[in-house]
C-alpha cells in the first residue's frame, strides 16, 4: 500500500494543532506568576503558593496587602507568642541558657563577623548565603534530622536562617531556627529548641525560646519577613514557625543579606563526632526586585555562595542542589 500524502491544507491544519498544543500549556503554567512571565531577576513564585504559605500578607479576597497595611498589621501583633507546651517561665529559663551560650557563637553577616571571644569551644559552619542587601524575607522548610550530640564530640547545633546587615561595622540581624545541645552545654540530648534572635534589643532579651520538641524527622515551616514601611521604632518584622507568628519587633533596615546555615560546636580538644543529614528546602525570598517573590535557586540575579568553614575539631559537609520536585535549593549538611 502506498503511503498517504497530506495535502497542503492538511499540513497547515496539523501545523496549527501542534503549535496550539505547544503554547497553550506554557500560558497555563505561568498564569499565577506575577507578570505572567519569568523575570530576568529569577523565577517568580506563583500567587497560589504565596497564598498558601504567607496568608498574613493577603486580604480575604486574595489580594496582597500594601506595604503600609503590612507594617500596621505587624505593629498590632503580639511581641512574643509561645507554642504548644511552652510557657513564659520555661521559656525564660531556656532563653537564658542560649544567652549564656552566645559567647561561643561566631555569626557572619555580609562581610562582617561577630567573633566568639571564647577559646573553650570550636565552631564549624555549613550553609549558603547571599551577600547582597536585596532581601526582606525568606520562607522555607527546616528539617533538623537527628542532630546527634555528644559531650565528647559534636556537642551543640544551631540550624537556623538569618536576615541581617552590617551597620557601622556591627553585624545586625534577626533569625529563627532550631538548637540542640549536649550535657556539656547544659542541654538535654533528646530535646530540640525552637528559638528566635534579635541582635538589636538588650542582651537578655535577644534569645526567645518558643517551643521544644523531641523528633527532628518532620519538615518545620519557617518565615522571616521585614516590612518596607518604617514605623517609629524602625522597620517592623515578624518571625514565623509552623505558620504561627511567634515574634515581632523592629530593625534599622528593610533589606539585608540572607542565609541558611548549620553551626556545629565541640569543646576545645575534642573532635566532631558523626552527624546525620539536616537540610533546608523549598525556600523562596522576598526581594527588592520585581516581581518581589523569587525561588532561591541558581536563576537569581544575585550569586548564592557556599558558607563552609571547618576548624581543628573537623569539617562538616555541604551539598546544595535543586531536586526534580522543587524549584529551590535543598541545602544538606552533615559530618561523616
Amino acid at each position: 500500500m502506498k503511503p498517504k500524502v497530506l495535502s497542503g491544507i492538511s499540513v497547515l491544519i496539523v501545523t496549527l494543532l501542534i503549535v496550539g498544543a505547544i503554547f497553550v500549556p506554557a500560558v497555563s503554567a505561568n498564569e499565577n506568576s506575577p507578570g505572567g512571565t519569568n523575570s530576568p531577576c529569577g523565577d517568580p513564585v506563583s500567587r497560589s503558593v504565596e497564598l498558601e504559605r504567607s496568608p498574613f500578607l493577603f486580604d480575604d479576597g486574595g489580594d496582597r496587602l500594601s506595604d503600609k497595611e503590612i507594617s500596621q498589621m505587624i505593629e498590632e501583633m503580639p511581641k512574643i507568642t509561645y507554642l504548644d507546651g511552652m510557657n513564659e517561665n520555661r521559656s525564660k529559663e531556656l532563653s537564658e541558657g542560649l544567652t549564656r551560650l552566645h559567647k561561643y557563637r561566631s555569626v557572619r553577616v555580609g562581610g562582617s563577623l561577630e567573633v566568639s571571644p571564647q577559646s573553650t569551644s570550636l565552631q564549624a559552619d555549613s550553609g549558603i548565603r547571599i551577600d547582597e542587601h536585596h532581601y526582606q524575607g525568606i520562607n522555607g522548610y527546616n528539617h533538623p534530622g537527628n542532630l546527634e550530640v555528644s559531650s565528647s564530640g559534636t556537642a551543640l547545633h544551631y540550624l537556623t536562617s538569618h536576615i541581617g546587615k552590617e551597620l557601622n561595622g556591627v553585624p545586625t540581624w534577626i533569625e529563627v531556627g532550631v538548637a540542640k545541645k549536649s550535657e556539656a552545654f547544659g542541654g538535654d540530648p533528646s530535646e530540640y529548641t525552637v528559638f528566635t534572635y534579635d541582635s538589636t534589643v538588650p542582651e537578655n532579651e535577644r534569645y526567645i525560646v518558643h517551643q521544644t520538641f523531641t523528633s527532628g524527622s518532620a519538615d518545620y515551616f519557617f518565615e522571616i519577613y521585614i516590612s518596607t514601611v518604617q514605623a517609629a521604632e524602625g522597620y517592623p518584622y515578624m518571625l514565623l514557625w509552623q505558620g504561627e507568628v511567634i515574634r515581632t519587633g523592629h530593625v534599622p533596615f528593610c533589606f539585608g543579606d540572607v542565609d541558611e546555615n548549620h553551626e556545629f560546636f565541640a569543646l576545645n580538644g575534642n573532635t566532631f563526632t558523626p552527624v546525620s543529614e539536616a537540610y533546608f528546602w523549598d525556600s523562596y525570598l522576598t526581594t527588592s526586585y520585581s516581581p518581589i517573590t523569587l525561588w532561591w535557586n541558581n536563576n537569581l540575579q544575585d550569586s548564592t555562595v557556599s558558607h563552609l568553614v571547618g576548624c581543628s575539631a573537623g569539617a562538616p559537609e555541604l551539598e546544595y542542589s535543586i531536586p526534580w520536585w522543587s524549584k529551590a535549593y535543598r541545602v544538606r549538611s552533615w559530618i561523616a
